[in-house]
């Protein structure tokens, strides 16, 4: 992996610890296992903390709060999908109010490295400010949205590519026959 130089700047965290967290996740292995993926958690200082959704939901997917000594992170998550690891989700360079100026920043510099490091990103479709970027790395999806309309944040979203895939299709045939997606063990 190459140096990643980290940019003059007041960003917290620096979009250099950003990009090298982004490189762990998507460069190692995927945990496959609940151990594995408690390994990682502690590699990497996080915590599971507690679930977003309820117990009893119907859904395949489980949400829990993502606890980590990082700072500058306003919020993270991570999902299961039947019972997988499929994903973490962490808001960044969140302010309270609209086109802040340093989630922008933040959004260009983190964009920036991601793109040395992975190539340019696809857009799934265009937005009128910034569309969202993807990613395809070691069948992991990285994705980056901006958001600046009512309040400022950067969205960072790793997931493997496969189980995200999977969700997503099953989440939109909701139809309750037997031909749900199910990825491969």
């Amino acid at each position: 992996m190459p140096a990643i130089i980290e940019p003059k700047s007041e960003l917290i965290p620096g979009p250099a610890t950003v990009a090298a967290l982004v490189a762990q996740l998507v460069e190692g292995t995927w945990p496959s296992t609940d151990e594995e993926r408690e390994t990682l958690f502690r590699h990497l200082l996080f915590e599971s903390g507690e679930r977003l959704d309820h117990d009893s939901d119907a859904s395949s997917t489980a949400s829990y709060t993502l606890l980590t000594d990082l700072p500058g992170i306003s919020f993270a998550s991570w999902n299961l999908f039947h019972g997988r690891f499929m994903s973490v989700h962490f808001h960044l360079y969140t302010f309270p109010k609209a086109r802040a100026p340093e989630t922008r920043l933040g959004h260009h510099a983190v964009s920036g490295m991601l793109t040395d490091l992975y190539g340019p990103p696809s857009r799934p479709w265009e937005d009128k400010e910034v569309p969202p970027s993807i990613w395809k790395v070691n069948h992991r999806e990285i994705v980056t949205h901006l958001f600046t309309t009512r309040e400022s944040s950067l969205m960072l979203s790793i997931s493997d590519g496969e189980l995200a895939v999977a969700a997503e299709a099953e989440a939109t045939h909701e139809t309750g026959n037997s031909d749900r997606i199910v990825p491969s063990q």
